[in-house]
């Protein structure tokens, strides 16, 4: 059986994983701004999608969002690499 070394958690990480999570959280507000008014065309026959509007929201929402999830995802990272230190001591 081998043992699987495990990875350092470090800032290059974090970085990586905020610009992560704040790319795929961008790409999802815009898809449910899209989606949403599709929807309402099919309910009321007026699509009415705004591309600056989508774009700049999903801008400031996904890097509030991102920031919060990359960081919180690191933390976690980081308290399970000391767990996992002091359980191989």
């Amino acid at each position: 059986m081998q043992v699987k070394k495990m990875e350092k958690i470090n800032i290059k990480g974090l970085v990586k994983l905020i610009f992560s999570c704040v790319s795929i959280l961008y790409v999802a507000i815009v898809f449910a701004y899209l989606m949403a008014s599709v929807i309402v065309y099919f309910k009321i026959d007026i699509f009415e999608f705004d591309w600056k509007e989508a774009f700049a929201d999903a801008f400031r929402k996904g890097i509030t969002g991102g920031l919060i999830l990359g960081f919180g995802i690191w933390i976690k990272a980081k308290l399970q690499e000391r767990k996992n230190k002091k359980r191989s001591r």
